[in-house]
């Protein structure tokens, strides 16, 4: 007891200050986001403030990186609309969206006890580009309607939503438009003044109090959240979802979406941050953080959550020291709630519009779209695949389709093994040239430098370039394993298939800087019978040594053939 009272004293002088302060930051920051962010996800915006209260406080408790502030994200909004598109009409929309967060939540759990946090290595940057610049595009044009007081029905087909908005130009509110315009104009502002203002806060506030003092709600038809149903008792309880049970089968489905989009989201703040910290990350930790958070959140009238990016590095950047700041902000945030709710309805939708605008423009990166596109064409073609997928299908089969599109190109890359042709000179020293420089010197011994995993897709390639060179002037070939830490069963197979393709054709084959994952594998297949120990030549810590002894081996190979001919 008097270690625990020690330890909360000397927390409360040394880092207390700290995490109150982000923490209060980014409950301002959220506030208006959190509401925002509950009208894309087609929701009523005190929902949106629920979720930055329970997941906020939950990832904090059981998520790895401290830093990381769960809740809300423009992202994750967007993708549970789309995957919940068409249940947009029925008047228990919201009994979708939470159940849609337990399930969501389920699956992060089951990632993370399952230690499957290593997968998020395979989801690649291009992915993360090309999908968040589509999403922010998305978001922007659905916002638009809100900004000029349209009143659209809901798509997620961009081109339906753009036909639509000008199919209605007609009927812009101008008020609301003018309305829309200056709280952007606003927002950008402020945030040049000085980015830790509270922008969106300040915005919301301002345009709240200008819409009330001119009446424009009333007389001008500017529309308030108050107009689109705010709920008479908010109360942040439990709630059990309702949803007819033949529907939890695409639930299942659109659940495994959400989260997986979740975790990208989440994991790619976080591993910035980490660096930028040089605090750990632990990614199947933080699956299942973030999994009670969706979870638990579900069945406290929450939408599903993730990692936000921009939270985030606002609470880094304001000095948090500890998952406290998080827990500060989702406390702060529930005073609100608990005292100014009824403000919330005073709140106009198109200044609400504007803050999603603004903050879905940042998801739009130029410079790392520039980066992505020049760094490498294979780069350049998965973000294109996943933004154009993005735009145009269901948002849950873009992101499959982005990862997907990653693995089969990191296969295809694999699918080849570089092999390439090492000669030594007069002086000792070794040189590796391309491959087809062989069938120019004509060299009777020819070592040939193997890189690469040989699992079952480089086989052929290997098999078809080796035989090739069987088919020179060779009398013995030095095949050199170095750079190899991979021998799978059907690279096995495919060896033993050369084995016997050199005997036809009379070439001796040696092995050297063979190494013992690549040995023992050889050795349980009978291989190095075959071969003969004299001809493995292991790997030691010298560089090119077997190498070198292979080589010695082959030359004494080469001069009793000599002598026998003679």
């Amino acid at each position: 007891m008097a270690l625990l009272l020690k330890k909360i004293k000397r927390y409360l002088r040394g880092k207390f200050r700290s995490d109150l302060s982000a923490g209060l930051t980014v409950a301002m920051v959220v506030i208006p986001q959190s509401m925002a962010y509950a009208a894309i996800a087609g929701i009523n915006p005190v929902y949106g403030l629920f979720t930055a209260i329970i997941p906020t406080i939950i990832a904090a408790i059981f998520g790895s990186f401290p830093f990381l502030i769960t809740g809300p994200t423009n992202p994750t909004a967007l993708v549970t609309a789309s995957v919940l598109l068409p249940y947009a009409n029925l008047p228990d929309y919201f009994e979708f969206v939470v159940a849609l967060a337990v399930f969501s939540g389920i699956f992060n759990i089951i990632f993370g006890l399952l230690k499957l946090g290593f997968l998020s290595r395979y989801i690649s940057n291009s992915v993360l580009v090309g999908f968040l610049s589509a999403a922010g595009i998305l978001v922007i044009v659905n916002q638009v309607g809100s900004l000029l007081g349209l009143q659209l029905s809901r798509t997620d087909r961009l081109w339906e939503r753009i036909i639509q908005i000008f199919s209605n130009l007609s009927k812009v509110n101008l008020y609301a438009m003018a309305l829309g315009i200056l709280s952007i104009g606003l927002m950008l502002a402020l945030r040049k003044i000085n980015r830790k203002l509270p922008a969106a806060l300040v915005t919301i506030l301002v345009s709240s109090l200008f819409v009330f003092l001119t009446g424009w709600n009333e007389t001008q038809g500017v529309r308030i959240v108050g107009d689109t149903g705010l709920p008479e008792n908010i109360t942040l309880g439990f709630h059990l979802p309702d949803i007819p049970f033949g529907e939890i089968s695409s639930l299942v489905l659109s659940g495994a979406a959400v989260a997986l989009f979740g975790f990208m989201e989440t994991v790619s703040v976080s591993k910035s941050m980490s660096q930028m910290s040089g605090t750990p990350f632990n990614p199947s930790q933080e699956m299942i953080g973030q999994g009670l958070a969706c979870f638990i959140g579900g069945f406290f009238q929450c939408m599903p959550s993730s990692g936000s990016p921009s939270r985030t590095v606002m609470n880094v950047v304001n000095g948090a020291k500890t998952k406290f700041s998080a827990i500060f902000s989702g406390l702060s945030v529930l005073t609100f709630v608990l005292l100014f709710s009824r403000l919330i309805s005073f709140v106009p939708v198109p200044a609400l519009a504007a803050v999603v605008v603004v903050s879905a423009a940042g998801l739009i990166n130029i410079n790392l779209i520039k980066l992505t596109w020049q760094s490498h064409l294979k780069s350049a073609a998965v973000m294109t695949i996943t933004f154009v997928s993005a735009l145009t299908l269901p948002l849950q089969y873009a992101i499959y389709l982005g990862i997907l599109s990653t693995i089969l190109i990191y296969l295809g890359e694999k699918s080849r093994v570089n092999l390439s042709y090492l000669v030594i000179n007069e002086h000792g020293q070794y040189f590796e040239l391309p491959l087809e420089k062989i069938k120019e010197n004509q060299s009777k011994i020819v070592i040939v430098n193997i890189e690469g995993d040989l699992y079952f897709a480089a086989v052929e390639d290997l098999k078809n370039q080796i035989e090739g060179i069987f088919d020179t002037n060779i009398k013995v070939l030095i095949l050199r394993f170095r750079r190899t830490h991979l021998l799978a069963s059907t690279g096995i197979m495919a060896f033993d298939q050369l084995l016997q393709s050199a005997r036809e054709k009379g070439v001796k084959v040696m092995f050297c800087g063979i190494q013992d994952e690549v040995l023992d594998p050889l050795k349980d297949a009978g291989l190095t019978e075959i071969l003969g120990e004299s001809a493995i030549f292991q790997a030691d810590s010298q560089l090119f040594s077997s190498t070198q002894r292979a080589l010695e081996h082959a030359n004494k190979i080469i001069d009793e053939k000599k002598s026998k001919e003679m």
